[in-house]
């Protein structure tokens, strides 16, 4: 705590990049940086490297990287000049951040690895204790130490390509299977209704859905504020308080998809007094719905969102 207190301030140092602060984690964000010169980075970290030296403390080179957001396979260093010395600073191709793995190509397959090989660790675990455990604790193993691991940040992983995500498909089957003692030919339908589980692209749509109702209710971060505008007009989609997609937004950004996400809510969620009746309600529609549903399939395409049939 005294640490984070110490540097709190270094943010009025950054005048050319965002900085974010998460305990003793730290991380620059840069806008229009050109590989050719890296001027505006070269400038940024030599303004650091000088405040941390007045504040008496060192710059540690080793563990400082950066990473450029492009299609280009080879890395790049950076070098920068201070009192007569030249510091070093690498690129990496990919990074974990906050328990994120993050990639500069931002397709997220190394993330979906880094969670595959964390569930199966406790799979094993899971499947050599099954016949010790009554199905009632097993249900427990898996809501308490399995879903954390496909729910972490899966608002963010989930612009991955739909094959890699069918990975975790297939993963997350098994887990369900596993805790019911189900037989590999079950019906994936039937196990997750006994779970009481969401197939994962559900679960994605009710965590963004969430956030959306906190985002249009005021209680979330200031700079969500401005990102979202209702539509103006007289059109239908005015009167029922949809929210404005615009045909130049990417249809990956989180503009788009929180829009696309809210508009596909039906009137009588959008209105639930607060988050905790808003997720408990969407989660029980979802589930009902995809139960009762004889043309549901799983669909991991990030602009594809599921209708209540009953709405």
């Amino acid at each position: 705590i005294l640490f984070s207190i110490y540097i709190n301030d270094i943010n009025f140092a950054c005048n050319l990049s965002k900085p974010y602060l998460f305990a003793d984690d730290g991380a620059l964000l840069f806008e229009n940086s050109c590989r050719k010169s890296y001027i505006n980075m070269k400038i940024e970290l030599l303004t650091i490297i000088k405040w941390l030296s007045v504040n008496k403390l060192s710059f540690n080179s080793e563990k400082t990287e950066f990473m450029i957001f492009d299609t280009l396979d080879q890395a790049d260093q950076l070098v920068i000049n201070f009192n007569d010395s030249s510091i070093t600073i690498k690129e990496c191709k990919a990074n974990k951040y906050l328990g994120l793995m993050i990639d500069s190509k931002l397709n997220f397959k190394l993330h979906i690895d880094y969670i595959k090989k964390k569930v199966l660790k406790r799979l094993g675990a899971m499947y050599r204790s099954k016949t010790l455990l009554p199905v009632k604790y097993r249900k427990m193993f898996a809501n308490a130490l399995m879903l954390p691991q496909f729910d972490y940040l899966d608002t963010i992983y989930y612009r991955a390509g739909v094959t890699k995500l069918a990975e975790l498909d297939l993963l997350y089957k098994k887990v369900a299977k596993i805790a019911l003692d189900a037989p590999q030919t079950e019906s994936s339908i039937n196990v997750y209704k006994d779970m009481k589980w969401l197939p994962l692209h559900l679960r994605r749509q009710l965590h963004l859905s969430n956030y959306m109702y906190r985002i249009i209710n005021g209680d979330c971060p200031t700079n969500f504020n401005n990102i979202f505008t209702y539509m103006s007009g007289g059109s239908r989609n005015s009167e029922n308080c949809n929210l404005s997609i615009w045909n130049s937004t990417p249809q990956k950004s989180f503009s788009y998809l929180g829009a696309k996400c809210w508009n596909n809510l039906h009137h009588s969620l959008r209105i639930l007094p607060d988050i905790d009746s808003f997720s408990k309600s969407y989660k029980s529609k979802l589930l009902s719905s995809m139960a009762s549903d004889p043309n549901y399939i799983t669909n991991n395409a990030i602009n594809h969102l599921y209708g209540l049939i009953d709405a």
